[in-house]
């Protein structure tokens, strides 16, 4: 049987998240709105090259044993990072509860 199963369906959605994270944290930085559009794009797509030549079913150079372990660590790090900076973007930059303004 070669269908697709949940456990493919969870890989995609996570792999999505690492990206939905990555523009969201580019777009939160402070700065002009095109140079926000442009962080997030470029997030997004420099995140996309990377699987695409290393973790994807059809990688040009895919990855095997301790490597692909360390790219995917790498990799869902990035993205659990991106996401919790992103999320307290907003406390730093207004000074946040306790924090005083700069």
């Amino acid at each position: 049987m070669n269908g697709v199963t949940a456990v493919d369906v969870l890989a995609f959605g996570a792999e999505l998240a690492v990206y939905a994270a990555a523009g969201w944290w580019a777009w939160r930085r402070p700065g002009r709105r095109v140079v926000r559009l442009v962080a997030a794009a470029a997030s997004v797509a420099g995140l996309a090259l990377l699987w695409g030549w290393f973790a994807a079913p059809t990688a040009d150079h895919p990855l095997h044993g301790a490597a692909r372990v360390a790219f995917e660590f790498c990799w869902f790090g990035a993205g659990a990072a991106a996401a919790f900076r992103a999320a307290t973007a907003r406390s730093r930059m207004s000074g946040g509860p306790g924090r005083p303004g700069r």
